[in-house]
């Protein structure tokens, strides 16, 4: 069992948490690229702050990332 474990906070200061359970690794990586490549990096302008790991069930966190811009101002 792999824990996908996402974090995002909107610009008007609205925090967001998920917690999904995947039963492989695979499905569990998907769904980590398919959050980050959504949220992170500016992929929708409505969020400065994207977090995503995925933790197996005994504990090992196997990825981890963190987009965080908040603070930061917009560009246009």
């Amino acid at each position: 069992m792999y824990f996908v474990v996402q974090k995002k906070h909107k610009t008007n200061n609205v925090w967001e948490n998920n917690v999904h359970t995947k039963v492989s690794e695979d499905e569990a990586m998907h769904q980590f690229y398919a959050f980050m490549s959504t949220y992170g990096y500016g992929q929708d302008g409505s969020v400065d702050y994207a977090g995503c790991s995925v933790e197996a069930d005994d504990g090992r966190v196997i990825k981890n990332e963190v987009d965080d811009r908040r603070g930061q101002e917009a560009e246009e």
